[in-house]
């Protein structure tokens, strides 16, 4: 099972994305459910590298992309990076809750270490 973590912290502007575990739902290769997370996970740490490029992050990012395994977390400067941050987390969680709700015996989404209601 995939476990999705999403957190964010308005106060510090900070947001965080952790994934762990594989889906399961195929053989490696065949399984739409881990590519269809893997894929949001990358667009996500696309546009975190793209606002980090873009002097928007108060340090450099953590993005760690490993199989079974990722972590994309930032801190914004500003109230508009933040929004254009938060907007990309919000993004991926809208999609990650429809990946939890379509196969929820392969993903597991939990909001600030909550699970997240479908």
């Amino acid at each position: 099972m995939i476990t999705v973590n999403l957190a964010q912290d308005d106060a510090k502007r900070t947001l965080s994305l952790k994934l762990s575990g594989h889906a399961g739902a195929a053989e490696i290769g065949q399984d739409i459910v881990c590519a269809s997370a893997t894929m949001l996970a990358y667009t996500v740490a696309q546009i975190v590298k793209m606002m980090e490029g873009n002097k928007e992050l108060t340090r450099k990012p953590v993005i760690k992309l490993e199989k079974g395994d990722i972590e994309i977390s930032c801190r914004c400067k500003t109230d508009k990076g933040y929004a254009e941050a938060l907007h990309t987390y919000f993004v991926a969680q809208v999609g990650y809750s429809l990946l939890a709700h379509n196969y929820p015996q392969y993903v597991a989404l939990k909001l600030l270490g909550k699970p997240a209601e479908a």
